[in-house]
């Protein structure tokens, strides 16, 4: 019997030795998980910081974007606290897909911010191993770049060249070299000039033959990839009223891509489609809250009472499209894409809205192009 106590007693001491060394193993597993979570909250602070900064070159607005950049970063905070970051840890840059390349210069030579965010965390069980105190860094690098293409884009073409010509006047500014500014946009925001989207009279066709109906999908993508444009009335009319899902579905089933790049080339309607076109607005009006009487027919002139908002291609070069001639010299190329309001249909005239802002969609590509968008890519 006095055997077998003794090796009780034994092994109540090894039990309580081992729970010692599972409390402090434990205790050591916490304080790790709190290091990852700080990680992880220092990362979000250097994510908004590069975020912000990054905003603030799209705008061109150099001054003050490094502080802009601090500001945001301190916002978010790490362990209830504010972590480090200063205008020294915020970098102008070039970002061309790879690597992070610094510029030391607030300018139209930088295309990204990287920022470097840090928390000196403290450990509490770790102390029991000599651990006390921690360094948490990250790192976060965002780049303006541009859109790749822009889904719910109806089969209307506006000519950049008569979005410029209602903001500087006819021959005003060039819409093959011209690009638009952030004072632009915020001059059409501001004063809602009225534009033409679908013309009704041949007196004001680009191209003979054309009235700025389109087909979808493009007759030959950005890339060189053939498309394979549906043709017909009923399809340009479905296409203008459906809904965003519907429009995507059709495309697809139609073997093409659900959205519009810069540098598509976009087959036009040999048909005016008038009737069409204001069949279909006065559905989405309709949809959109409402429409002023008399309303109902493409032969009968109306008004959005509630703006509807159109995704529209604007171009800058017509003719045949590049690698293909079933344009028949009527295709557009898609300079941009631009967000537009319908808010009347006239009897004869045609379509017409006002133009709110380009639309920065789809895929980011590093390179740059007139749909302008941030990432974060590091």
């Amino acid at each position: 019997m006095r055997h077998f106590k003794n090796r009780r007693g034994a092994t109540m001491i090894l039990v309580g030795v081992s729970l010692v060394a599972l409390v402090g193993v434990m205790a050591l597993a916490i304080d790790m998980g709190r290091m990852y979570l700080f990680r992880a909250q220092v990362h979000v602070s250097s994510d908004a910081a590069a975020l912000a900064g990054a905003e603030r070159l799209l705008r061109e607005q150099y001054g003050g974007a490094a502080d802009t950049a601090v500001a945001y970063g301190r916002l978010n905070l790490v362990d209830g606290a504010t972590p480090a970051i200063s205008t020294a840890d915020i970098e102008p840059g070039v970002w061309q897909g790879v690597s992070f390349t610094p510029t030391g210069s607030w300018s139209s030579a930088s295309n990204a911010v990287r920022a470097t965010s840090r928390y000196t965390a403290s450990y509490r069980f770790g102390r029991i191993f000599g651990l006390t105190t921690r360094v948490r860094e990250a790192k976060s690098v965002a780049a303006i770049g541009s859109a790749s293409g822009t889904a719910c884009a109806r089969p209307l073409a506006v000519p950049y060249q008569r979005l410029l010509d209602a903001r500087y006047g006819d021959g005003g500014k060039d819409a093959l070299t011209y690009t638009l500014t952030t004072e632009d946009i915020a001059w059409f925001s501001n004063n809602h000039p009225s534009i033409l989207l679908k013309s009704g009279s041949t007196n004001t066709a680009i191209v003979s033959g054309n009235f700025y109906g389109m087909r979808l999908p493009p007759q030959v993508y950005a890339d060189g990839v053939i498309g394979n444009p549906w043709s017909g009335a009923d399809d340009f009319g479905h296409a203008l009223s459906a809904t965003c899902d519907d429009l995507a579905a059709r495309i697809e089933r139609a073997g093409g891509r659900p959205y519009v790049s810069v540098g598509d080339w976009m087959r036009g309607e040999n048909g005016n489609m008038v009737n069409k076109a204001g069949d279909a607005i006065a559905t989405l009006c309709r949809a959109n809250g409402g429409i002023e009487p008399p309303g109902g027919t493409g032969n009968k002139s109306f008004t959005c009472n509630v703006p509807t908002r159109l995704i529209i291609a604007m171009w800058d070069v017509s003719g045949d499209a590049p690698g293909t001639n079933a344009c028949g010299n009527k295709c557009f190329r898609v300079k941009t894409v631009g967000a537009f309001y319908a808010t009347e249909y006239v009897k004869d005239e045609g379509v017409r809205g006002y133009f709110s802002d380009v639309v920065a969609q789809g895929a980011f590509s590093p390179f740059p192009g007139l749909i302008k968008k941030i990432a974060l890519v590091q």
